[in-house]
C-alpha cells in the first residue's frame, strides 16, 4: 500500500504500519502515547519521521495525530 502526504511524495507501508495508522486515524482524536503497545510505539515514531503521523503535547500526555493523507494505490 502506498500513501501520499503533502507535497505529493509517495511512502509505502507495511501492513503492521497501516494497522497504527488506523488505529491511530480512528481514535477521533489524539491517540496518547501510553494507550499504545510497545511494538505500535516502534511502528508510530517510524511513521512520523516519514511524516505519516505528528506527534503532539495534549494536556501533558505525548500524543499521535494522522497527517492529512490521500491514499492512492492499495495491492
Amino acid at each position: 500500500k502506498f500513501i501520499e502526504i503533502q507535497g505529493g511524495l509517495l511512502q509505502p507501508v507495511s501492513n503492521e504500519e497501516n494497522v497504527v495508522l488506523e488505529r491511530v486515524r480512528g481514535h477521533g482524536e489524539p491517540l496518547p502515547k501510553s494507550m499504545m503497545d510497545q511494538r505500535e510505539r516502534e511502528l508510530a515514531r517510524g511513521l512520523v519521521t516519514r511524516g505519516l503521523l505528528t506527534r503532539i503535547m495534549v494536556e501533558d500526555k505525548l500524543c499521535f495525530l494522522v497527517n492529512d493523507l490521500e491514499e492512492i494505490w492499495e495491492n
